[in-house]
């Protein structure tokens, strides 16, 4: 072989090692590469992201909350060639990443080399990073939660972290159930609640309100099939929740709820056989106790019977029936109707009742018409319905449950001779407006005054009304109210209870309750 086949021969073969070279260098980083991508997945294993969260859904199996499927966008910094010109490309992709966030990112790292960018990108922003061309740009399968019904069952729901993670509402009191990816059926009907909302709103800006909250509930079973709390959240957007927005106003919230408490009053006095509808008390002149006046919102009679207490929603009156029985059986009776402890409730943050240390003379009075103890909207939905159902006390529940603890708190009678009086309230008395002709609604106004720097401020008040129908056969109840409506006329009878009406005439043929010809 002469020299000239010799050297290329020799060019030849170090070529070909050359090659190898290269070859079995881009292995060993594909190699590396691919193992430290390996421990990013098994790091997202250990931590439960990979796993599917369970949905939850409302009692007719409609999707409440869900995981969708996502990308993530990771960099491996030591394959970045240009990181200015990649650092300022991403950042004017994404808003949300400043130039110098992602500078920070994309530093080779000797720990690792994945690196998170971004999270949940959007298939259109998959693309956009995908036409970059860009080495090192890594995507990964990622999930995200979503809230179809956006803010409509917000207080509810709740709402999870980026990792998915309940932080409110259902998403937390069932978070470990979630996360195991079991779904949460809930007795809410999406239907019923998107009706209560849309009510509430368009009332909420009529009366020009702070806020407002609603609650219907099954009398019968506790079951809570719709719950509102105005201002709303999209829980989809969680990072921009404002506290106002976050606070839950039925299950939180701790409000004086004014003459609502008067059926506990006469619930009371039925107990006790003290009330005879032959009895007239002198309701003319306000009642003073001490630096205490208790006197009447607006004057119809000097004389009045219960009924026409009841009916009429007469302050002094109804510190008259309270005297005949006293604060001991008063406080007796709040707590055996639950309105003293907080609600044993599958829910977070539930509100704790405020009310005296010493019940004394003045909390009866004040407390018999609905001023000098604060409860959540939740606790009087639970207590009311105990008094329209035959008596029977029964915890609230957003899910299904097998069994239904009830406790016996009245007498069938007491509970019918309430049903009589919240049924002529609407039919004659202050609840007028919420009378809807053919679903039979009995019901309560409410009118509180807002405490302010140590006395009560007329102009500022929580409107509200609670209503149960059919009161022939009870079946459901609406509890709604107002803070601080900014109107003429800012009573529970002229601004929760036209509302109540509204709900009612929207949801009964969706409950299935045909209306009825009245006689």
């Amino acid at each position: 072989m002469n020299a000239i086949a010799k050297s290329r021969l020799v060019f030849i073969q170090t070529v070909i090692a050359l090659l190898f070279i290269v070859i079995i260098g881009r292995m060993l980083h594909i190699t590396i590469f691919n193992q430290d991508y390996s421990d990013f997945h098994r790091y997202k294993s250990s931590q439960g992201k990979e796993e599917k969260r369970g949905n939850i859904l409302d009692r007719n199996g409609v999707i409440l909350a869900t995981d969708i499927a996502t990308k993530a966008l990771y960099v491996n910094p030591q394959l970045i060639k240009n990181r200015d010109k990649t650092a300022k490309l991403l950042s004017e992709m994404f808003s949300d990443l400043s130039y110098e966030q992602i500078i920070r990112k994309i530093i080779p790292n000797q720990k690792r080399s994945w690196i998170l960018i971004r999270r949940n990108l959007t298939p259109n922003q998959v693309l956009k990073v995908k036409n970059l061309h860009i080495a090192g740009l890594v995507f990964d399968t990622d999930k995200s939660r979503v809230y179809p019904h956006k803010s409509v069952a917000s207080h509810i729901v709740g709402y999870s972290d980026v990792d998915r993670n309940g932080l409110a509402g259902i998403e937390i009191t069932y978070d470990k159930t979630l996360k195991n990816g079991k779904n949460v059926n809930l007795t809410v009907d999406i239907r019923l609640q998107d009706i209560m909302v849309d009510e509430l709103q368009k009332a909420l800006e009529q009366n020009k309100a702070k806020s407002a909250g609603g609650v219907i509930f099954d009398v019968n079973n506790g079951e809570i099939l719709a719950l509102a709390s105005l201002p709303n959240f999209d829980p989809n957007i969680s990072a921009k929740i404002e506290a106002n927005q976050r606070f839950n106003r039925i299950v939180n919230g701790v409000y004086e709820l004014g003459s609502i408490l008067k059926i506990f009053t006469n619930a009371i006095a039925f107990e006790e056989n003290l009330l005879k509808e032959s009895e007239i008390f002198n309701v003319k002149d306000p009642i003073k106790y001490g630096r205490f006046t208790i006197s009447d919102d607006h004057r119809v009679k000097d004389k009045m019977n219960f009924e026409e207490i009841f009916i009429h929603s007469s302050n002094i009156g109804t510190v008259k029936i309270a005297e005949k029985f006293g604060a001991k059986k008063q406080k007796e009776f709040f707590k055996k109707i639950g309105l003293l402890d907080k609600i044993n409730v599958d829910f977070e943050g539930l509100g704790k009742p405020i009310y005296p240390k010493r019940w004394r003379e003045i909390n009866l009075y004040t407390i018999a018409y609905g001023h000098g103890i604060a409860v959540t909207p939740l606790h009087i939905a639970m207590a009311v319905s105990a008094m329209v159902n035959g008596g029977n006390l029964i915890n609230p529940t957003f899910t299904k449950r097998s069994m239904i603890e009830k406790h016996k708190i009245i007498t069938n009678n007491t509970s019918q001779n309430l049903r009589n009086l919240m049924r002529k309230a609407v039919t004659n008395g202050t609840g007028g407006k919420a009378d809807i002709k053919g679903y039979e609604i009995a019901g309560k106004t409410g009118t509180a005054e807002k405490a302010e720097l140590g006395s009560y401020n007329k102009t500022k008040t929580i409107a509200s009304f609670v209503a149960v129908f059919p009161i022939s056969k009870p079946k459901y109840l609406l509890y709604i109210l107002f803070d601080k409506p900014d109107t003429q006329f800012n009573t529970g009878g002229m601004v929760a209870a036209p509302v109540a009406g509204k709900i009612i005439e929207n949801i009964a043929p969706i409950v299935n309750l045909q209306p009825t010809i009245e006689y």
